[in-house]
C-alpha cells in the first residue's frame, strides 16, 4: 500500500492512504490549493513524498 505526504521548507504533513486526501489536506500546512476545476496546485519548493507499506 502507497502512502503520500506534502513537505514545504517549514511544515511536514501526515500520511495518508489516498493521495487526493493528502492534497485536500495540503492546504493546511500550506503546501498547495485546489483551483476552480479541481485540480491540485502546489506551491513552489513543496515536495511530495512517497511510502510503500508492506503486508501487515
Amino acid at each position: 500500500m502507497t502512502q503520500y505526504r506534502f513537505v514545504t521548507r517549514d511544515r511536514v504533513g501526515k500520511w495518508y492512504a489516498t493521495l487526493a486526501e493528502a492534497q485536500r489536506q495540503a492546504n493546511r500546512i500550506g503546501a498547495g490549493f485546489t483551483d476552480a476545476l479541481g485540480r491540485f496546485i502546489a506551491y513552489r519548493g513543496t515536495v511530495l513524498e512517497m511510502r510503500e507499506l508492506g503486508p501487515a
